[in-house]
């Protein structure tokens, strides 16, 4: 029965979200806008961040704050009604442990511009953007809307990125269907969430289950009902900070 509401519950999401499709090809980002993490400036300072902008594929004049060093990168997709500063302990913390990353608005959000492309081209521009700036090695991070994103975006990045990471994603949203695109996900997946937030517990498993292609598909579902970010930032569940951290140390390592 679940598993029923979950699969309409997806439905709805796409059906509601749908968009026109918008023809790809590179466009050079605007450098003008409002300054990317303004709202949060403790993000830049400490950590050597910088606000920078990008775009290719349609996804253009986004806005993020990339940060760290090293050739292991980072990405980092907010949720819906948010923007990067969402991300701010993540951020730190994973600057901290030696990665390169980038957190970024999605187009119509904080500083990035509206665009009618879909957003899991703006996790594929993120990616881009981390490898531009000397990282060989990527993962995608997204928290609920930023997870369906990701796990759509990391079956069509080519060349593959190390893996990819959602944290509380629907199983579509926006026009984009993660569940129709996980069974093309090759490359190692980890889908985290809490058994009492809504469907999501329910989606993470669906995710695992479709994910016949993944060289490492990894669900892990605990008691509760938190969503999305604070679930594997500072104080969040413990259980999920360590499968996140164990994987991105397995997949990713610095």
């Amino acid at each position: 029965m679940r598993r029923g509401l979950v699969a309409g519950m997806a439905a709805l999401l796409f059906l509601a979200g749908c968009s026109g499709d918008v023809g790809s090809g590179a466009a050079a980002p605007s450098p003008t806008g409002p300054v990317p993490g303004a709202e949060c400036p403790g993000m830049a300072s400490g950590v050597g961040a910088k606000p920078v902008r990008f775009g290719v594929d349609g996804a253009t004049n986004l806005a993020g704050l990339l940060g760290g060093k090293g050739s292991t990168g980072v990405v980092l997709a907010h949720q819906a009604e948010a923007d990067l500063c969402q991300w701010i302990l993540g951020f730190n913390e994973l600057i901290g442990k030696g990665y390169q990353v980038l957190a970024f608005d999605f187009h119509g959000h904080g500083a990035s511009e509206s665009s009618e492309v879909g957003f899991d081209k703006d996790v594929a521009a993120a990616a881009a953007t981390l490898r531009a700036a000397g990282a060989t090695t990527v993962v995608l991070v997204g928290a609920s809307m930023g997870g369906t994103f990701s796990i759509a975006a990391a079956a069509e990045i080519s060349p593959p990125v190390a893996g990819v990471v959602s944290v509380s994603a629907p199983l579509a949203y926006g026009g984009v269907s993660a569940q129709q695109e996980t069974p093309k996900l090759a490359v190692p997946a980890l889908f985290l969430a809490q058994q009492d937030d809504g469907l999501f517990g329910d989606a993470a498993l669906e995710f695992e289950k479709a994910a016949t292609a993944s060289p490492d598909a990894q669900a892990l579902v605990t008691p509760g009902a938190t969503h999305g970010v604070p679930l594997v930032i500072e104080g969040g569940d413990a259980k999920l900070r360590a499968a996140f951290f164990a994987f991105l140390a397995k997949h990713a390592s610095v």
